[in-house]
């Protein structure tokens, strides 16, 4: 039997054995490590690269070119008429509709005339009638002018028969009362010579008179057909009705339209201009010196500009007319797709949309890196060899500067690019 004391004393074998191999395993590691560490190469930094952008670009070529713009422009009439009747009177017809176009004094509504041409007729017999008393008035002038020398000899007659008897009265050859009765018809004789005198110089002022009342008669009459034509309302020019507010069987008066209509002469198309082509628009000598064309090929003239900007927009207004009239025969409201044409101007550059970044800013390449330019945009321009260009000017840009016409996304001065269209 084995003593306890010598058996807690003896070697556990397997357990160093274990330990033995741990070791083994970490210094073997540990010599590996210290091997690949120095037979390894040495690491050097790498030299960033700076990345180059490819771009195309266009030369600048300074020309003489007509500006142009796009806008919507609205049909308008400066002049639109609300038709109204001077009289009270039952409406007896009316011949026009909403929508319809009429011509100068094509009926527009009659109105009932009974009693306008009862009028008239009462002043067509007033004015015969002092036209009759005119023609008798001048007819007693011509009598009392004919008999003025049967008055004159009469008076001289009677007063050298007074003169012969007023001797035989001197030599008492006669009685006093046959020279009484001879002076009595002397002064006979005088008083109807005055009397003839004073009707021949009162006759002119009486036909003066009587043909006063024939010119009132007349303005009478005048007024009276004049009545009678405002039963009948015409149109005052042509155009396009806007607006029936009568119907037959209603009584006109005096405050309430009848008719609304425009006249076709005063169409005009009212656009907005864009804020950046204001300062161009308000030279006096741009007015009747810019077109603009509808999409149907309707050609319009400016004719003036709005006095105030409208409330809630930023650029002004401008009117345009309708070069022939004919094409403004339309309804009032429609809305245009306007090509406005600006007069030519001169050192102007015509770039891609692409080159154009915040509105008025455009890059250069110069050794094959990017300088910005600010530029002031002219216009627009669409031709059938180069497209849709926009119109630039910029004393930066001399002739055949490489102008990018690629939209970077991050653009900035002194970015490098590569030109990808150098050899074209």
């Amino acid at each position: 039997m084995k003593s306890p004391t010598r058996m807690n004393f003896l070697p556990r074998k397997p357990k160093q054995k274990q330990l033995l191999i741990a070791l083994g395993i970490l210094a073997g590691a540990v010599l590996t490590s210290v091997s690949i560490f120095a037979t390894g190469p040495n690491a050097e930094p790498v030299a960033p690269v700076e990345k180059a952008w490819p771009v195309s670009v266009t030369p600048a070529e300074p020309q003489t070119l007509k500006p142009s713009f796009s806008a919507f422009g609205r049909l308008e009439s400066n002049r639109i008429a609300h038709l109204r009747s001077d009289l009270v009177a039952r409406i007896e017809h009316v011949a026009v509709q909403e929508g319809d176009w009429v011509n100068k004094g094509d009926l527009l509504i009659q109105l009932d005339d009974r009693e306008s041409q009862l009028l008239v007729q009462e002043r067509e017999a007033e004015l015969v009638q002092h036209k009759a008393n005119l023609a008798s008035m001048r007819n007693q002038l011509d009598l009392e002018q004919s008999n003025a020398e049967h008055f004159v000899s009469k008076l001289e007659v009677a007063n050298a028969k007074l003169a012969r008897h007023q001797d035989l009265m001197t030599k008492r050859l006669i009685a006093r009362g046959l020279l009484d009765d001879i002076r009595a018809l002397a002064n006979q004789a005088t008083i109807e010579y005055r009397t003839h005198q004073q009707r021949l110089a009162n006759l002119p002022n009486e036909i003066a008179a009587h043909e006063a009342r024939v010119a009132k008669a007349g303005a009478l009459l005048a007024k009276a057909n004049l009545d009678l034509e405002k039963t009948r309302i015409r149109a005052p020019f042509a155009g396009p009705i806007l607006a029936v507010l009568a119907a037959t069987g209603d009584h006109s008066n005096l405050s309430m339209p009848l008719i609304e209509m425009a006249d076709s002469q005063s169409f005009e198309v009212r656009v907005q201009i864009p804020e950046s082509y204001a300062a161009e628009f308000s030279r006096p000598s741009l007015q009747n010196a810019v077109l603009a064309t509808t999409e149907a090929g309707q050609q319009l003239i400016l004719t003036r500009l709005a006095a105030k900007v409208s409330t809630g927009q930023t650029g002004m207004d401008a009117f345009f007319s309708f070069k022939q009239t004919e094409s403004a025969n339309t309804l009032l409201g429609r809305v245009f797709n306007l090509t406005v044409e600006l007069p030519a101007q001169t050192d102007v550059i015509a770039v891609p949309v692409q080159s154009i970044y915040d509105n008025n800013r455009v890059y250069s390449v110069v050794n094959n890196r990017l300088v910005g330019h600010t530029v002031q945009r002219v216009g627009e321009l669409e031709s059938e060899t180069d497209g849709y260009r926009i119109l630039i000017r910029s004393d930066e840009l001399s002739s055949g500067a490489p102008i990018v016409a690629t939209q970077l996304p991050r653009a900035i001065t002194g970015l490098l690019v590569d030109i990808a269209n150098a050899g074209v």
